[in-house]
């Protein structure tokens, strides 16, 4: 619900960032003390990211409080805005909520003076969940009527959504159930609106790479005309010279026999002395003109051979672009086929669920009966939706690795409840072979998803009363997990198009749908991380999935003591 307002990486545990943060403390009294108030103020703020990001929330709030003092006194409107949410955002991690109300309260005002109304309306919601948190719920409200207005005025659709989230939640504390369900309703409507806008601007973005494409194998042809029409120019060029060097040649000869006839009339001495040296001309001429024939035609080979291989680099690029071409063509009629298809099947069927409870035709009984089918479908398109939007954007804009070190086990049991209710709804038991002590070095979310993936593929693919392990253990420098099931198996002619590049799928044992997204996903991810991905199954007898990340080990010496997890600040 809170907006943050600096946004950096997990930081690396690291001896010399503590060291840095602690120069930064020093060096910004030298700037207070030398009234180098904006300087002072940076490293304060420097100095409090690395505190709060390693868990040291009293420390990172002094030196912001440090930083905005430094900061009122330039009245640099900016950083007092950034500073003063910071500290009212510690104050929430700490429980202070009237300090947090107060500072937020603060943040509006600096936010209003810069004219930011949506930094306002933020402040404002922040304000709101405060209160909200020591049951001043009519103050909330008053906050929250504040920030919509000014969310509608601006048309800042996340603003809202987070407002009408928050209505929610107040108004079921106060009891006040009709208005909690209609800023539900409205909260639904605008994340629909908001995921609906977020697929028409990637669409729009794969049409434009499209065209991009288009247009270069347009350029690309129209410089391969260019380069065959030169060629063809010099050639005639070379065929004209060719043609005018034999005409000297004739004429050369010509201007000889006359100058022979002129001097027969000499003395016989005199006209052998002029034939000669007239022949050695000659000869100095015909050599001259051999050698410029020969350069005019080692020119020609060369030119001919740089632009054969011009040529051929150009034919190069319009395959690998026309590829790519066809590659995108293709991704964008898969998406486009699981959206129009896997999606809107469990929507329109929801849609008709409350349709015909709000018209009366749907009594409880009926209800009961189809709340199962319908809890499936909204589940496996919610998942769907998480693999769609997050393979979409790997393939699209490319996927930014934020790797730190974290531990396993903490994953496995603080993200998998889900799974865990997926498995007992299809009587699967699930267990866990993992060190609490191993940690890893990848992206954080990105192994989460894999895993979870590797898992409700699993349970799909069990019948009841089989059993799911997942294991991991080290390997080298890397960290080698397993995820078996005794379930179905699966076959060779399968195996062998699992992590392709088509995208394939197969109904569950209780005829479970999927996209065939999850283990493409999963291949990409962990290629992302350095690691690799494969599987081993027997028909009938259960399959297992393996795939290696780096370690811990591998980067932190030995004398380290591991935190846990990193937090984004």
């Amino acid at each position: 619900m809170f907006t943050m307002v600096t946004a950096h990486g997990q930081v690396p545990i690291s001896e010399n960032l503590r060291i840095e943060a602690e120069a930064n403390v020093k060096q910004a009294e030298t700037y207070e003390q030398q009234f180098e108030y904006n300087l002072a103020s940076a490293h304060f703020s420097k100095a409090a990211n690395y505190y709060w990001a390693h868990k040291n929330p009293n420390k990172a709030s002094t030196l912001y409080e440090r930083a905005l003092e430094m900061s009122k006194k330039i009245e640099n409107l900016n950083a007092q805005f950034i500073l003063t949410t910071n500290i009212g955002l510690i104050a929430v991690d700490l429980e202070n909520h009237d300090k947090a109300i107060n500072q937020f309260e603060s943040a509006a005002k600096v936010a209003q003076q810069l004219g930011r109304k949506s930094d306002v309306a933020s402040s404002k919601i922040n304000r709101a969940n405060s209160l909200y948190e020591v049951n001043k719920l009519q103050q909330a409200i008053e906050s929250l009527n504040e920030a919509t207005t000014i969310a509608q005025e601006i048309g800042e659709p996340k603003l809202l959504r987070n407002a009408y989230s928050l209505y929610t939640k107040v108004y079921d504390k106060m009891g006040n159930r009709t208005e909690s369900t209609n800023y539900f309703n409205l909260y639904t409507a605008i994340s629909k609106k908001i995921q609906d806008e977020e697929l028409k601007r990637r669409e729009a973005d794969a049409n434009r790479i499209v065209m991009q494409a288009e247009s270069k194998v347009t350029i690309v042809e129209a410089e391969k005309k260019a380069t065959e029409k030169e060629l063809a120019e010099k050639d005639i060029e070379l065929f004209t010279k060719q043609r005018i060097l034999e005409k000297a040649q004739q004429e050369a000869k010509e201007r000889e026999m006359e100058i022979e006839l002129l001097s027969a009339q000499s003395k016989l001495q005199t006209a052998e002395i002029s034939r000669q040296k007239l022949m050695r001309n000659i000869y100095i001429f015909i050599i001259f003109a051999a050698v410029i024939i020969a350069g005019l035609m080692y020119y020609n080979y060369n030119e001919k051979k740089k632009a054969n291989i011009l040529l051929q680099n150009k034919n190069f690029e319009i395959r690998a672009q026309a590829e790519e071409l066809e590659k995108l063509n293709s991704l964008k009629d898969k998406l486009f086929s699981i959206i129009s298809h896997d999606l809107r099947s469990p929507i329109a069927s929801l849609i008709t669920l409350i349709n015909l409870t709000e018209q009366g035709y749907l009594k409880e009984d009926g209800f009961k009966n189809v709340i199962s089918e319908l809890s499936k479908n909204v589940g496996y398109t919610s998942s769907l939706l998480e693999n769609l939007l997050r393979w979409s954007q790997s393939q699209l804009k490319g996927t930014a690795v934020n790797t730190a070190i974290f531990n396993i086990s903490e994953i496995i049991s603080e993200r998998f409840e889900l799974l865990k209710n997926q498995a007992e709804a299809k009587s699967v038991s699930i267990s866990f072979s993992i060190d609490s002590s191993i940690n890893a070095f990848a992206d954080k979310d990105m192994i989460e998803l894999v895993l979870r993936n590797l898992t409700s593929n699993a349970i799909k693919f069990c019948n009841p009363y089989d059993k799911i392990e997942i294991s991991a253990k080290h390997k080298n420098s890397s960290l080698e997990f397993c995820v078996a099931d005794s379930g179905i198996g699966i076959s060779s002619d399968v195996m062998n198009n699992l992590f392709g590049l088509n995208m394939y799928t197969s109904r569950g044992t209780q005829n479970e749908k999927g996209t065939g997204l999850g283990l493409i996903l999963c291949k990409d991810f962990i290629e992302l991380n350095g690691g690799h991905i494969w599987a081993e199954s027997t028909l009938g007898k259960g399959s297992k999935f393996f795939f290696t990340i780096p370690s811990a080990m591998s980067i932190t010496p030995p004398n380290f003591t591991i935190q846990k997890e990193s937090i984004s600040t």
